[in-house]
């Protein structure tokens, strides 16, 4: 503790024995203190600071509901310590209407500085009517924090360690950090084996053509051998189609929403994969790692990712093939039931890459059946913990195979 050069050498050993007290006594003792130690009145104390009685009383009690700073510094120098170690000493004096109002106050800079407020708001997280204490009640609830700053006390706040951050990066923590804690509460217990999924890969696209109950069955088979899939939608502008974290060494993946077209979700699965497959420590290593349309945020293979994805659910040579029967939707019906894949992933292909989305849209289903079987949107429960049991029950329990 700095100790005030302005006070004279034979006041110096008094005030290092009363900064050893100072975490144990209150403002008002360690004025008391001293006070006594150098034999001074309060009224020559007030004559020495410059300060008024009728202010310092008030500083001293905790029941001044403004204080001038320059009182406080000067109060501080008089009991040499910092002026935070002052603060801090006086807060716990202060009324509790004023406590609160500066814990509120505390509260508030975090929460705009953290999160994205009035994105949450147009996406139903937040309501418009929302004060200070609700909203962190809110996100402690839902993240099942102990304090609003635990927020982003871990590994995964440091890999978003800018002090900055626009809306995008706020609402991508936001996001990450929800898929992360489900992660966590799921706690897959099955060894991951890259063996087993690359058996797997091959026979996932048929499970296409089942617009119900073909994903979750997939996320089942995923699960039994340590790839935890779950589902969140988009909150943002950011364009999200996936991501892919390994948590305890293990792989676990988001699928989103995107456009809301179902051969999306199919198309995001095989995407993240591929991350497993081929990008997993590195993954690690940097906690997450986010497929977005506007380019990969943390790694630089996506262009390989969206290749792998194609391939295996439609390869160039089966999609040339098809370009001259893509005006018949019998033709087109019936080469998706030999290839074994759900028809709208042939015309969701052809349209991104000849932009023919006006002419075949009506064949490409919404997300709407595939979602209500995978798992419900996690942003409108009150708490993650509870969302991910539920998660994990339906990935557990053979209902749909």
């Amino acid at each position: 503790m700095k100790i005030d050069n302005n006070f004279s050498p034979i006041l110096r050993p008094a005030i290092r024995e009363c900064d050893e007290n100072i975490a144990s006594h209150s403002l008002q003792e360690l004025y008391e203190i001293k006070k006594n130690r150098l034999g001074l009145s309060d009224r020559a104390i007030q004559k020495l600071l410059g300060i008024q009685l009728n202010s310092l009383k008030p500083i001293l009690g905790g029941t001044a509901k403004q204080i001038n700073l320059v009182n406080f510094i000067k109060l501080a120098n008089f009991i040499g310590i910092e002026f935070e170690q002052l603060a801090s000493s006086y807060l716990p004096t202060m009324d509790a209407d004023v406590i609160g109002e500066i814990q509120d106050a505390r509260d508030a800079g975090y929460l705009v500085e953290m999160f994205d407020l009035q994105t949450l708001k147009k996406c139903g997280f937040l309501t418009s009517e929302n004060s200070t204490k609700n909203i962190v009640s809110r996100i402690k609830k839902f993240f099942n924090l102990k304090s609003l700053y635990d927020f982003a006390s871990d590994d995964l706040g440091r890999a978003f360690s800018r002090t900055k951050k626009t809306s995008n990066e706020k609402m991508r923590e936001f996001w990450i950090r929800s898929a992360y804690t489900q992660f966590i509460s799921i706690d897959n217990p099955n060894k991951y084996s890259r063996s087993k999924l690359i058996e797997i890969i091959p026979k996932i696209k048929p499970y296409s053509r089942n617009e119900e109950y073909g994903l979750i069955t997939v996320a089942k088979a995923l699960y039994s051998i340590g790839v935890t899939v779950i589902y969140q939608p988009c909150l943002s502008k950011e364009q999200v189609r996936g991501a892919t974290l390994c948590i305890n060494e293990k792989p676990c993946i988001v699928i989103s929403d995107l456009w809301k077209k179902y051969p999306t979700l199919w198309f995001s699965l095989m995407h993240e994969l591929y991350h497993v497959l081929y990008d997993l420590e590195d993954i690690s290593r940097k906690c997450y790692h986010i497929s977005s349309d506007y380019g990969d945020l943390m790694l630089t293979n996506e262009d390989r990712a969206d290749y792998f994805a194609q391939q295996i659910l439609l390869s160039d040579d089966k999609l040339n093939f098809i370009e001259g029967y893509i005006n018949s939707h019998i033709n087109v019906l019936s080469y998706a039931q030999q290839w074994g894949i759900h028809p709208s992933i042939i015309y969701s292909t052809y349209c991104y890459k000849y932009d023919a989305w006006a002419k075949f849209n009506k064949y490409i289903p919404n997300t709407t059946k595939a979602l209500r079987t995978i798992n419900m949107n996690p942003f409108e429960s009150s708490e993650l913990v509870q969302n991910a049991k539920q998660i994990k029950k339906l990935l557990i329990v053979n209902n749909y195979e």
